[in-house]
């Protein structure tokens, strides 16, 4: 029997086309490449809008999601937190109070708010408990209340039944200087808080390591019970953000349409929806710009609501002045 010669077929793979990735990589700062796209591919500009907007938020995103609720209070002036948290739990005469179910309560069920007040030179903080089951004013009620009636009051640290607040003020300006808030969904029963915040800690250690050493507790307290507003807070910032930048960007779309219909401007022609991919097109570098300066200035929520607006804006107006607007005369 006579054999056969079999030739086996090449599969031809898939090459990238380098000269198309080069050509939607100059759009990054190409305008003129930017308008070819968003006329002729304005579709895709829709995906490439939608991405640049998530790329925009990125920074506040993973801020918002690993900050700890012990963040905002770690600073030059918790000292005076310190140093009372340090009398109050070392003192017989003051008040306890006692987490069990993931609620709070005074250990011997006296129904006084006042627990501690620690001076030193201008300073002072106050410790209060409230309670607030149901049927009571809640803490932010019963907290304004009272310091209305004290306004005197700098600095406070409030334990109410289901949350805390803690708030530093700076005495030589009564600014705000630190706050902590939370509540108890993720601290385990303490049937002390007292000996929770000395717990396994060797008091015969100079005195500036136990304050230390007491430090790192409350801080631990405020950071689990941050664990319960956290995912809120990442929610409304990054929300916000979304929010404003996606608006802004949609806002400019008419604007761009309005520019081109001059009686003597050669893209008349362009229709709305080419403007869009136009100008959904040109979002990817001011995002990406606002993720770099972003992440350089700490993903801070009150710059990265104006980063990408200000980078689209001028991005937006270099494409209008150079590509969009009449033939200069």
């Amino acid at each position: 029997m006579a054999s056969k010669n079999v030739k086996a077929k090449k599969v031809k793979k898939n090459k990238i086309n380098l000269n198309k990735v080069l050509f939607y990589l100059k759009s990054l700062i190409n305008n003129g490449i930017v308008k070819e796209i968003g006329v002729r591919h304005w579709i895709s500009s829709i995906f490439v809008f939608l991405l640049s907007i998530f790329i925009s938020v990125i920074p506040v995103l993973t801020t918002e999601a690993t900050r700890n609720g012990s963040s905002s209070i770690n600073n030059q002036y918790n000292d005076v937190l310190v140093e009372s948290l340090y009398n109050y739990v070392n003192s017989d005469e003051t008040l306890d109070f006692e987490i069990r179910d993931h609620k709070a309560s005074l250990v011997l069920g006296n129904n006084e708010n006042a627990l501690y007040t620690y001076e030193r030179g201008d300073s002072r903080i106050d410790y209060y408990f409230f309670d607030t089951n149901e049927g009571m004013p809640s803490l932010s009620d019963q907290a304004n209340s009272l310091l209305e009636n004290n306004p005197n009051i700098q600095s406070y640290f409030f334990i109410s039944t289901t949350s805390f607040q803690v708030h530093l003020v700076n005495p030589t300006n009564a600014q705000a200087v630190g706050m902590a808030n939370g509540g108890y969904t993720h601290i385990e029963d303490i049937p002390s808080f007292k000996n929770y915040i000395k717990e396994g800690i060797d008091e015969t250690l100079p005195i500036n390591e136990v304050k230390a050493l007491y430090e790192d507790k409350i801080n631990h307290f405020f950071d689990l019970g941050y664990l319960d507003l956290r995912g809120q807070q990442v929610g409304m910032t990054v929300g916000i953000c979304l929010g404003i930048n996606a608006g802004i960007t949609i806002i400019v779309i008419p604007i761009l349409f309005l520019m081109t219909r001059g009686k003597n401007n050669p893209n008349r022609n362009i229709k709305f929806y080419q403007i869009m991919g136009i100008g959904f097109h040109a979002t990817l570098s001011p995002a990406i710009l606002a993720l770099i300066i972003g992440y350089i200035m700490g993903g801070a929520f009150q710059y990265m609501t104006m980063l990408y607006v200000m980078c689209y804006g001028f991005r937006a107006m270099w494409l209008s002045m150079k590509y969009l607007r009449p033939p200069m005369e």
